[in-house]
């Protein structure tokens, strides 16, 4: 059963993924980029999982259970207020990132393209 909080979390990812699909230059940037974003909340331990594919993001779900090693993953790591201050648009990751308190595990050019991303979707830097 959903709390309200959990509600909020997932309207806020589900308004990002509506953000990301109706964004040209999201959907430019992800071409041939098929990857699952790993959100892991680490005071609450959701975890959702961002299904991008063929230019979009076509899931959110959720993923008690995943491999830290499988190809084309991408692993967010924050408290679930602070992922959902960041997909909401209200704290910007470059920031959280240097503020400690987002952790992404991924290759380099993955954490490029999520930068990128942010600063499209977001309108930042």
């Amino acid at each position: 059963m959903w709390t309200s909080e959990k509600q909020t979390y997932q309207n806020v990812l589900q308004e990002f993924k509506d953000r990301f699909n109706n964004n040209p230059r999201a959907q430019k940037l992800v071409k041939d980029w098929d990857r699952i974003v790993l959100l892991d909340a680490t005071d609450t331990g959701s975890k959702f999982g961002l299904v991008v594919q063929e230019q979009a993001l076509t899931e959110i779900r959720p993923m008690p259970d995943f491999d830290e090693e499988a190809e084309g993953l991408v692993h967010l790591q924050a408290e679930e207020d602070v992922l959902n201050e960041i997909f909401s648009g209200k704290y910007n990751p470059a920031t959280a990132l240097v503020d400690g308190a987002l952790a992404v595990y991924s290759a380099d050019r993955d954490k490029v393209k999520l930068e990128a991303l942010a600063m499209v979707i977001w309108r930042l830097g």
